[in-house]
Formats: structure tokens, sequence, C-alpha cells
């Protein structure tokens, strides 16, 4: 009975790790740059908060569970700065990636956010692609690796390896580094692999939140996953089913035709 209750609570803590949405917290006194963030983070999958002053950056660091944090930093402020001398003072918090962003005219605060600890400056403005590679390469898949998180439960097919707790993801033992739509949606079409997935169950694994998602954005984000796996080598193990949605199907390995579609499939548009 108690190994039965211990593997239950154990599945339930897996569970709240892996339906976690990575977050950030966004440090700026700019409602409209934050507005910004927030929509450009959103799309990606994460969750965001704000925070417009040093208290209430830290005390919402503290007691929530923040994967990285963006800092404003803006001529004749001095919030980046100080917000990171009293995050990297504060136990709870000295090791969460904070990451300063530089605008016009600060660019003198190189010296005092790299002597607060800041880890990452980037000088504005800054392409969203770059942000958003920075966070899935370097925020992403630390944000699972606290030691509290164990090992993880392990899905494998096709020389795929998928950790559903350190949201990590391996192939041919070489990382792939995703976004947290994509790990979602490979961690669902690996749980049904060799079985069609319409874009309806995708945009419900992909989007918990339900959002308003199309079929073009489902393609998009299943074309940015092929794009990562193929990286890492091997053949593209994603079949596109005409009129349905998409499958993992490593049968594809042995297809003397390669990659090519097969009949009743369709390529992406």
């Amino acid at each position: 009975m108690r190994n039965c209750r211990e593997r239950s609570e154990r599945d339930a803590r897996e569970r709240e790790l892996t339906s976690r949405r990575p977050q950030i917290l966004i440090g700026s006194t700019d409602a409209d740059y934050y507005l910004l963030l927030v929509h450009i983070l959103e799309a990606e999958g994460y969750d965001v908060t704000l925070g417009s002053g040093v208290e209430e950056i830290v005390h919402l660091a503290r007691e929530n569970h923040v994967d990285a944090i963006l800092l404003d930093c803006r001529s004749g402020e001095t919030l980046a700065p100080d917000t990171c001398v009293r995050l990297k003072q504060e136990p709870q918090t000295v090791g969460i990636m904070t990451v300063a962003l530089v605008g016009p005219g600060a660019e003198g605060r190189f010296i005092d956010l790299l002597k607060a600890g800041i880890e990452e400056n980037f000088v504005r403005p800054i392409a969203p692609s770059k942000l958003l590679g920075f966070l899935g390469n370097r925020v992403l898949f630390q944000s699972g690796s606290h030691p509290s998180a164990g090992d993880g439960r392990i899905i494998a097919y096709a020389g795929i390896e998928l950790n559903t707790v350190r949201h990590s993801v391996r192939r041919f033992g070489i990382s792939v580094h995703l976004g947290p739509i994509e790990f979602r949606l490979l961690q669902f079409l690996m749980e049904n692999r060799e079985q069609a997935c319409s874009r309806a169950q995708l945009i419900e694994a992909g989007w918990p939140e339900l959002r308003y998602v199309d079929a073009k954005t489902v393609n998009v984000h299943v074309g940015r996953l092929r794009k990562a796996l193929n990286v890492a080598g091997g053949s593209d193990v994603i079949r596109t089913v005409r009129s349905s949605g998409y499958m993992l199907d490593a049968s594809r390995l042995d297809d003397p035709h390669g990659g090519a579609d097969r009949p009743g499939e369709e390529t992406d548009s």
C-alpha cells in the first residue's frame, strides 16, 4: 500500500513538472515594451510575469518557479544592475539565469551589469529569433535539470531520446535544442508513434491552453521540429499524412526513396 502511494505521488510530481510551462520574469518600467516581449514569448510557449521595481522582481523570483529573468536596462535607470545585485545575493535566486536587454544609450552600464553578476547582455534592438534561440538553448533545458527532478521518464524511438522531466532531447547521442512548443509536439508524436496525429490533436498537445491556432501555425512548428531533429543526423522520421496531420514513423528509414513522401502523403506548404 505504501509503495503504491509513493508511486502515485511520484507520478503526480512528474506530471506537474512535465506540464509546467517555462516561466520568464521580466523586469521593466515600460509597459509597452513588456507587452511586446509577452507577445513574442507566449507565442513560443513561455509564461511571462512583470516586475517593475527591485523589491517586486526579487519577491516574484523568490516566490515563483522562475526559469529566467530578463532585465530591461535603460539610459538614466539603475533598475537592471540594482536588481541583479539583489538577485545574486539571495540564496533562492542566485542560480536563476539573468539577462540584460540593454537599450540605446545604456551601453555604459555593461561594467555595472558584469560586476552585478549578469549572465548575458543583449544590445537592443535584438531579433526575436536570437532571444528565443538563447532561451531555448541556455534556459529551457537547464530548467529541468534540478536534482530534485531525478532522471525523468525516457521515451526512445528512432534514435531519439526524450526526457520528460529534464525537458531534454537527444538524437543519436547529440543534444537537440527545441522550444517548448516543439518539445510538446515531439513528446505527443513519440507517445503516439506510428499513428496519424491530426492537427487538432497537435494543437491540443502543443498549445494546452487552447489558443486560437490554425493549421498553418502547426505546419510551421512541425517544420522547425523536423529541422532540429535532422540537424542531429539521420533521415526525416516525421511523415505528413494527407488530409490528417503528422506521424512519427521510423519505417521510412529503410525506404529506398529516402525522405520522399509516400503515396497518400502531402508536403508542407
